[in-house]
């Protein structure tokens, strides 16, 4: 007896399906959803998991900020939590109102449950500056009182030309203890932030470099620093915060003190007020140099010998630098103590110092100074006759000689007799020696030659001397100095004086 196969329904169903498609017929798989390997089906999409971005806008537009400020934000969903990446540069209120608390950039999130955070990054900067005061307004004070190096401002305040400065000029290369003082008025009471834009191929700490004090107190300058942009010298100047001060109604008063030589160069000085007044800078009244009459910025004394500084100005103070090699007094005596040279000082309050160079000498001693030729005259390019530029230390250099030029200077001996001979001066060109200046200079005293034969000139950064040997003086004397060679007539060779000294 043969059993029955009985085929499910499922499986039939399966069968006559696939019949059909064998003979042309439609495929319903896509009406119905599903779909089969190997066939041309199409699977719909799974429901997306991808979270939305919270999307933040400002009241404003903008993100940026002014210290001190509020700015509204906006989340497009109800419910988020706002948060601040730094609140010392800004917080944030539960509603999304932001506080700018100090400069620098922040990063404010808007976060919530089954949602992608936002975030938005703002810049918080300066307001307007109330005033903005040029250095030069300044009032400079010299510690060694020598004025010398650079040009002047208003109130002898160095000036320099420096073109990544706002203006072109700002001031630097003070010594230690050199200071600079502004003073401004405010009509208002308020408190307010002090900056300065300054440049320098350094990167320093301001405590390092200045002293501050605003209306007599001291200013905190740990952690301020000027972060150098660039070594090769093109660097720019930044704005740097001094820190806050309360300023008071009337003249407010700046003081910087130079604390090392090497600092930044500082440019224009700001006031941030943090409520309504009106900054108005004073500047510093043009001082008077004291005066000298020509010449008289030189002198020469003997040991134990005096001479008195030729000033005609009242209620003056006298200072020696060297009291070991001259002394003066209150009233311009110069004595000489020991042979050597010294510089004397001559000040006055409100009024720019002078410098008087003494040189003290043995009794017997001749000292022609180079520069006293009569014919000579200031440099300028182009000079046929001997010219002279005064030199760094207050004396003053022959140079820009001409080959064939002859110096003739005419001078007395206390005694007649033999005197050893010195020259003085500077050869400073790297590029040659004098090996042999008779090749180059011809010296007679007296119309008797000097052999110059071997005496060499090395490069030097300082006045040197040049030994000459032993000469023969009357109480009368002329001395020529001619110029034969193009080593001496290089402008790079400066002359300074003859010096004779008795022979033992």
């Amino acid at each position: 007896m043969k059993k029955k196969f009985v085929l499910p329904l499922a499986a039939l169903g399966l069968m006559v399906a696939l019949a059909g498609c064998e003979k042309g017929g439609t495929d319903t798989s896509a009406a119905s959803g599903s779909g089969t390997p190997g066939t041309s089906a199409t699977t719909s999409a799974a429901p997306s998991s991808k979270m939305e971005q919270i999307k933040i806008t400002t009241a404003t537009g903008n993100k940026t900020m002014v210290v001190g400020t509020t700015l509204q934000l906006t989340a497009d969903q109800a419910g988020v939590t706002w948060s601040s990446a730094n609140a010392d540069i800004a917080t944030v209120s539960a509603d999304g109102l932001v506080e700018a608390k100090a400069l620098g950039s922040v990063k404010i999130t808007a976060k919530k449950d089954g949602f992608k955070d936002g975030a938005v990054t703002l810049e918080i900067t300066r307001p307007a500056a109330t005033a903005k005061i040029d250095w030069k307004d300044a009032d400079h004070y010299s510690v060694d009182g020598s004025y010398t190096r650079s040009n002047r401002g208003p109130g002898d305040t160095p000036v320099y030309s420096k073109s990544q400065a706002e203006d072109g000029e700002c001031i630097g290369y003070q010594g230690t203890g050199d200071k600079e003082t502004l003073t401004f008025t405010s009509t208002a009471a308020v408190a307010a932030e002090l900056t300065s834009s300054m440049g320098s191929n350094n990167s320093v700490n301001l405590a390092d470099v200045w002293k501050i004090k605003f209306n007599g107190t001291e200013l905190n300058l740990a952690g301020k620093r000027y972060e150098s942009d660039d070594a090769s010298g093109n660097y720019t100047f930044q704005e740097v915060s001094f820190g806050d001060v309360n300023l008071i109604q009337g003249d407010n008063v700046l003081e910087i003190e130079y604390l090392v030589e090497d600092s930044p160069y500082l440019d224009n000085f700001y006031v941030y007020a943090k409520a309504a007044t009106t900054i108005t800078s004073k500047p510093a009244a043009e001082k008077q140099k004291i005066a000298l009459p020509e010449g008289a910025d030189k002198l020469t004394v003997t040991i134990g010998g005096t001479a008195t500084i030729n000033c005609t100005e009242t209620g003056v103070t006298y200072a020696s630098s060297n009291n070991d090699i001259a002394t003066v007094d209150q009233n311009g005596v110069v004595t000489g103590v020991a042979k050597g040279s010294a510089t004397i000082t001559i000040s006055k309050d409100g009024m720019i110092p002078n410098r008087v160079t003494v040189t003290v000498t043995n009794p017997s001693e001749v000292i022609i100074e180079a520069e006293s030729e009569s014919t000579l005259v200031e440099y300028t390019d182009g000079a046929t006759v001997p010219s002279y530029k005064t030199s760094s230390s207050g004396g003053a250099y022959v140079r820009v000689l001409p080959t064939g030029t002859t110096l003739t200077y005419t001078f007395t001996a206390a005694n007649a007799g033999n005197y050893n001979l010195t020259m003085t001066g500077r050869n400073f060109s790297r590029d040659h020696e004098i090996t042999d200046l008779s090749q180059d200079a011809e010296i007679k005293i007296n119309n008797v030659a000097v052999d110059l034969a071997g005496k060499a000139w090395a490069y030097a950064t300082s006045n040197q001397s040049l030994d000459l040997g032993t000469v023969t003086l009357a109480a009368s004397n002329t001395l020529t100095f001619k110029v034969i060679g193009a080593e001496v007539a290089d402008t790079n060779f400066m002359l300074d004086s003859f010096i004779f000294t008795p022979a033992a």
